[in-house]
């Protein structure tokens, strides 16, 4: 917009009277609607004060009609300022709360009418665009799962919980046993393919409340919630590791591979220190490894 069409309302606000724009526009209405009665006044004082003395009657009738006039016009500006007032309040609110706008009336066609539409849509796109980034800034793009970022705000969670309420978490290093071997052979497409299998595997063995993260590599993070004699944490590690060798991954050229993991997991009981929790689990899956366990449970 050229700056020339703001001058006008540059100079409003370097007066700084008055402060508000609904404020400017009185004002200018006020000054506007009573210029023509102040120029009649002026115009027969020149003329003769006799004759303004013999028009007073004509005067207050102008007087009010010109004070109705004005109460009206303000009136009328104040419900066409409302749609600048709602969208202005709109957007202080989702910079304020992240609340998208539900009272933007779409469906106009005049400048106000397009500009709570316009306004409504970019809040929208922009809130759409911000929890995407969200997501993904938290998420493994490979498999879907949280990624690394997003365990240790998890852990932080589940850590709290367990030390509110005396509820058990069992925490697990998942690592996919010969990765290396399988990228060298098969290639990185085929590795990706079995991550995803072998995440798709975990998942299904899991309930709602627990949770899967992808910690980097081949490694995998499992967090497993309120073990039960109807769904001990051994009985959820067996079954996962017996679904993967009846799971057969397919590979991108059509071969099938029967993937193996080894899984050390260690008893979260709210004295440890999350480090350490991660420490020991890991420790307990090479463990495992040179065992040729498929897992190990510490508590």
């Amino acid at each position: 917009m050229p700056v020339g069409r703001l001058r006008i309302y540059v100079l409003l606000s370097r007066l700084g009277f008055p402060k508000s724009y609904r404020g400017k526009i009185f004002f200018v209405a006020f000054v506007g609607t009573h210029v023509p009665l102040v120029a009649l006044v002026f115009y027969l004082l020149l003329i003769s004060p006799a004759t303004l003395r013999s028009a007073w009657q004509i005067l207050a009738l102008l007087a009010c009609a010109t004070l109705l006039g004005t109460a009206g016009a303000v009136y009328a500006l104040n419900s066409l300022l409302a749609p600048i007032s709602l969208t202005a309040h709109s957007v202080r609110q989702y910079l304020d709360s992240r609340k998208v706008p539900d009272d933007l009336p779409p469906g106009f066609a005049d400048e106000a009418g397009r500009l709570m539409t316009d306004v409504r849509y970019a809040l929208d796109n922009l809130d759409a665009t911000i929890s995407s980034l969200e997501a993904l800034s938290v998420t493994d793009p490979l498999t879907g799962l949280p990624n690394r970022r997003e365990v240790e705000k998890r852990l932080a969670e589940d850590a709290a919980r367990v030390r509110r309420g005396g509820n058990k978490l069992t925490l697990g290093m998942v690592d996919v046993n010969d990765f290396k071997y399988i990228n060298d052979t098969y290639g990185h497409q085929a590795g990706d393919t079995c991550l995803r299998h072998v995440a798709d595997v975990i998942r299904r063995n899991i309930r709602q409340s627990d949770w899967l993260a992808r910690w980097g590599g081949d490694e995998f993070v499992l967090a497993l919630h309120d073990a039960s004699p109807f769904a001990a944490t051994e009985l959820v590690l067996q079954r996962i590791v017996n679904d993967l060798k009846n799971s057969r991954a397919r590979l991108p050229h059509g071969e099938e591979l029967v993937l193996t993991i080894t899984i050390g997991a260690n008893q979260y009981s709210g004295e440890t220190d999350l480090r350490d929790l991660l420490s020991k689990a890991d420790e307990a899956m090479y463990e495992a490894k040179r065992e040729e366990r498929s897992w190990i449970l510490r508590r």
